[in-house]
């Protein structure tokens, strides 16, 4: 089964020395050993969505669990980490998924080291991955960056962590005080007051936790938004 697997592709290992079709195989070995964690249809699919890196990390985590000389404090720590990641990229992927550095620079009109500028400067939410950077689509429109964005960025202090700001532009809030609660990304698609975000977004300070505790476990008041949104 392994010759045969390799032996599908030959054009993909025609280059490869020797020394590289022999870690190639043991590759595949592993993976084959592997394969009946994924017997059920939801997992197998579920693995398959994930990008490259997640799915290495799940595959080693499940190679953990099948090792019995891997402590269980090891093991906890490992699955957490997938299980984190897992999560964070389906929450993406709900949210609208995500585009490289060239879409955005396409959709923005300006070049990918004016995008890197951006990211920098703290005007586009973007997470690195494989040493470059994922922009979450919801932050676009065909035209251009959502109308408002800009502003809602701008209310976080530069040091806060992209995760910790996703996590608030995704929680419901009640702006108006009537019972309606809507994340600030609904919002600002929805169409919110451009005129008078851009006013208060403008006059406020960078939003900066409290404390390092509250920093750290992400627990941010939503009061930036409402002023900036209502």
């Amino acid at each position: 089964m392994m010759n045969a697997t390799l032996e599908r592709d030959p054009v993909a290992t025609a280059n490869l020395n020797e020394y590289q079709l022999n870690l190639l195989k043991r590759i595949n070995n592993i993976a084959l050993a592997l394969m009946p964690e994924f017997a059920d249809k939801a997992q197998a699919m579920n693995a398959v969505s994930l990008d490259d890196k997640t799915l290495f990390q799940r595959l080693y985590t499940t190679m953990l669990e099948q090792n019995t000389h891997v402590s269980d404090s090891e093991l906890r720590k490992a699955r957490r980490r997938r299980e984190s990641l897992e999560k964070f990229y389906s929450q993406l992927q709900e949210l609208g998924g995500t585009i490289k550095v060239n879409d955005v620079a396409d959709i923005l009109g300006i070049s990918r080291q004016g995008v890197y500028a951006r990211v920098k400067k703290n005007k586009l939410l973007a997470f690195k991955q494989h040493g470059d950077f994922i922009y979450p689509r919801f932050q676009f429109t065909e035209k251009g960056l959502l109308p408002g964005f800009e502003e809602i960025l701008a209310a976080f202090d530069p040091t806060i962590h992209p995760m910790m700001i996703l996590n608030l532009l995704k929680a419901p809030i009640d702006i108006h005080g009537d019972g309606i609660r809507k994340s600030p990304i609904e919002i600002l698609q929805n169409g919110a007051d451009q005129k008078r975000h851009r006013s208060v977004g403008s006059q406020r300070k960078p939003f900066r936790p409290p404390n390092r505790k509250l920093k750290k476990r992400g627990r941010l008041c939503s009061s930036c938004f409402i002023a900036v949104l209502a």
